[in-house]
């Protein structure tokens, strides 16, 4: 393209250099710099072209103003880019899996505390006796302690970097749609206790209901939970 853009201006040609460097500008992408004086060389042709038809203008002059035009298209030819740049790499979407356990440690803690505050609420509201206070409390309490213990202990192993600093290795991508149900199921987890809390403190339930209820809900939501635990922090596992 550059040597057929020189050939037309060694020739003469100069109207038919110049758009085809304004083309090669365009198929490269050149910095706007090198396409405005693309530009600015063409009207100076035209320009100058219409003072010839016109006659109105000395014919050296034109024939300087055109050979200073030529050399101008010259001088912009090594300002080309050889090839036009590579596309934006698109940034996968996702979030690190190390934010993410961080993320599942701290919503899990905050759910299960919100958990308690709405027990010990209705406890001094009189919903709950102390003796059904203490015994809903030894329901919640060991299984929180259970998943809590395992992330904190990820937590810890991994206090050298923060997951999002420039020296922090680049760790494997979660998937958005896999982020938010896992979310999902931590907060359906969390209101389903605090549901069934709620209905035993209304006297909607027994607390022999309500001890029946949270064992269903740990069997069945708290089975999902305890497979999100176990698929990021497996270290537990190896105890």
């Amino acid at each position: 393209m550059k040597q057929a853009i020189r050939d037309l201006i060694a020739s003469g040609e100069i109207e038919a250099a110049l758009a085809k460097l304004h083309a090669a500008a365009e198929a490269v992408a050149a910095p706007p710099e090198v396409a405005d004086e693309i530009t600015l060389l063409q009207k100076r042709f035209a320009q100058n072209r219409r003072q010839a038809r016109l006659d109105t203008h000395d014919p050296k002059a034109i024939a300087r103003e055109d050979n200073s035009i030529a050399a101008a298209a010259l001088e912009l030819l090594p300002r080309l880019p050889a090839a036009p740049p590579p596309p934006p790499r698109r940034r996968p979407r996702g979030i690190r899996e190390q934010t993410l356990k961080q993320h599942i440690l701290l919503l899990t803690i905050g759910v299960k505390a919100a958990v308690v505050l709405w027990l010990f609420t209705h406890w001094e509201s009189r919903g709950f006796s102390t003796d059904q206070f203490t015994g809903t409390l030894t329901l919640l309490l060991p299984v929180l302690a259970a998943y809590a213990g395992l992330m904190f202990q990820d937590f810890l192993d991994h206090r050298h970097h923060h997951p999002e600093s420039p020296d922090a290795p680049a760790g494997p991508l979660v998937r958005r749609n896999v982020q938010w149900a896992i979310y999902t199921v931590i907060l359906i987890y969390g209101l389903a206790l605090v549901l069934a809390i709620g209905a035993k403190a209304r006297g909607a339930m027994s607390y022999a209901q309500l001890a029946g209820t949270l064992a269903l809900i740990e069997s069945g939501l708290g089975v999902y939970l305890a497979r999100i635990v176990r698929a990021f922090f497996p270290s537990g596992e190896r105890g």
